[in-house]
């Protein structure tokens, strides 16, 4: 029988040691990559102008880091894809359960969705470029596109695995319709939301680096584009690894600690 502190199962401490030592596993396959990179590029087996060193890459990446104008590339495009990623969120929730209450909603709109969202995210791009121009709003509205059917089939699946029967209990027991969303709805599909905000996350980056590139637009896709058209190299891998360590950090510390949580608050 499992000890209990406060109502939580306790670990022992060579448990939770296991456990931080799990999660540092991919530490050791990474460092076999970039030791292999840096040997490839000393013995001269990929020329230096084709592959700088890691070695390059993360010199350069530091002095980028206090660079302000590389960080206020970083911003627009980090601006863009939070705004996308917000407005998506308003759309695709209250859409998400309303067609997960009712049948007729559902009918009408899921098909229709399920079409539209079956089409490949990069070749509207250039649709979207010719309707509103090479500007920050086909930025915005690719990356509220992209961002909202992870979000809206999420929050779909989460209502439709309520039971029908919990619906019976709250209209039995309560005559405010506001409780169905606040006892019932939101602690159902919050995790679903958390799953389809971290997913639709790490489709954004994507898009909004495809969109600056194509469209010219300033931020740090068009710099890494620009980068490689000069031959710096390592300007291009630096921010495209700050990019990645940027995503990475985000993700664990707000969306897997928001995911922790609401695992926590529901057991």
């Amino acid at each position: 029988m499992p000890q209990e502190i406060a109502g939580k199962p306790f670990k022992p401490f060579n448990f939770r040691l296991r456990e931080r030592l799990d999660s540092l596993m991919f530490f050791f396959p990474l460092t076999a990559i970039f030791l292999g990179w840096e040997l490839a590029v000393r013995l001269s087996v990929s020329a230096r102008s084709l592959l700088p060193s890691p070695v390059t890459v993360a010199r350069t990446m530091l002095a980028e880091m206090f660079n302000p104008s590389f960080l206020s590339l970083v911003g627009q495009s980090f601006s863009v894809l939070t705004a996308g990623l917000l407005v998506a969120l308003l759309m695709a929730v209250p859409l998400a359960v309303a067609t997960g209450l009712k049948q007729k909603v559902d009918a009408a709109f899921t098909p229709l969705l399920m079409l539209l969202g079956a089409l490949p995210d990069i070749a509207l791009l250039p649709i979207i470029i010719y309707w509103f121009g090479p500007t920050v709003t086909s930025a915005l509205l690719m990356a509220i596109i992209v961002a909202f059917f992870p979000l809206f089939f999420m929050v779909r699946e989460g209502v439709n695995a309520i039971p029908k029967d919990y619906f019976h209990v709250v209209e039995i027991y309560s005559t405010n319709r506001f409780h169905l969303y606040t006892k019932l709805l939101l602690p159902a599909t919050l995790p679903n939301l958390v799953a389809g905000l971290r997913l639709a996350y790490e489709f954004l980056w994507e898009v909004v680096l495809a969109v600056e590139i194509i469209a010219r637009l300033n931020g740090v896709g068009l710099l890494i584009d620009s980068s490689v058209k000069a031959g710096a190299l390592s300007e291009a891998f630096a921010a495209l690894f700050f990019i990645g360590l940027t995503a990475i950090l985000v993700d664990r510390l707000l969306f897997q600690r928001l995911e922790d949580r609401v695992r926590r608050w529901r057991d």
